[in-house]
């Protein structure tokens, strides 16, 4: 189910394509004060670190890793929307059998509310993204990313489809459907912890132009993404934590 390009490219600090990366703590460029941000580096740093394999906590069927803010750089770290001082460690689990979960949990460590942005940006396999489509968001409203100011758009009664670069944020967290017609398989994507789904596909002309990439690898995924970003960022009272997950099964 999980989409993984031709060739994976391995460098320090930087994110690899494809897969499941957890966006956090903040999504894209960042959100703060009801604009658009400049964070960097892109989608937070989570993606970009170095996550610590827990032997113990995990088994044949689970994988747990963990990641403890006293590993980050400061100046990284205050960028946080709630405070330049955040404490937090966070655990992400990956279940394996007739489902793939994943959870991302983080805790907050320290005395004051933590604020954030996350995502687990789900690469799925797909025959031809062109032919596919997302069910389950009829009716939703949606953020297009594409078009100059992120307008405020509605689905109408009509699934998903990609002609062109998709990139919308969802207000929906239902379960949904992603329907493939050159596989002949539905993926059923369903989420905990997430106010939002982000669907996204770079198309022709952006996803060729993508440097890890190969020509024409853009149309075998699509993206299906649990998210909390924007107006529903999570805040997390001090010394509690949030759970965002999301399950994938296949039927045929």
């Amino acid at each position: 189910m999980v989409w993984r390009p031709k060739a994976i490219h391995l460098k320090e600090g930087t994110a690899i394509r494809g897969g499941v990366p957890i966006i956090f703590p903040w999504f894209n460029s960042g959100f703060e004060g009801g604009h658009v941000a400049s964070k960097k580096p892109k989608h937070g740093f989570a993606r970009n670190s170095f996550w610590h394999y827990d032997k113990e906590g995990s088994s044949d069927a689970l994988l747990r890793y963990t990641l403890d803010s006293s590993e980050i750089n400061a100046d990284i770290l205050s960028q946080f929307v709630s405070g330049p001082n955040p404490q937090f460690h966070a655990v992400y689990t990956i279940e394996v059998g007739c489902e793939l979960t994943m959870s991302l949990t983080v805790y907050n460590d320290g005395d004051e509310p933590l604020s954030y942005e996350e995502a687990l940006h789900t690469y799925l396999q797909v025959g031809d993204a062109e032919q596919s489509q997302v069910c389950g968001l009829e009716g939703a409203d949606y953020l297009d990313t594409v078009l100059d100011g992120d307008p405020r758009c509605s689905q109408g009664d009509e699934p998903a489809t990609f002609q062109g670069m998709v990139d919308r944020i969802y207000y929906s967290a239902h379960t949904l459907e992603l329907r493939d017609p050159v596989l002949k398989r539905t993926v059923v994507v369903s989420k905990q912890g997430a106010a939002q789904t982000v669907v996204w596909n770079p198309g022709e002309q952006a996803g060729n132009a993508i440097g890890d990439l190969d020509e024409g690898e853009w149309r075998g995924f699509v993206c299906v993404e649990a998210v909390n970003n924007r107006d529903c960022a999570v805040v997390v009272p001090p010394h509690d934590s949030h759970t965002l997950q999301q399950t994938l099964s296949v039927k045929h």
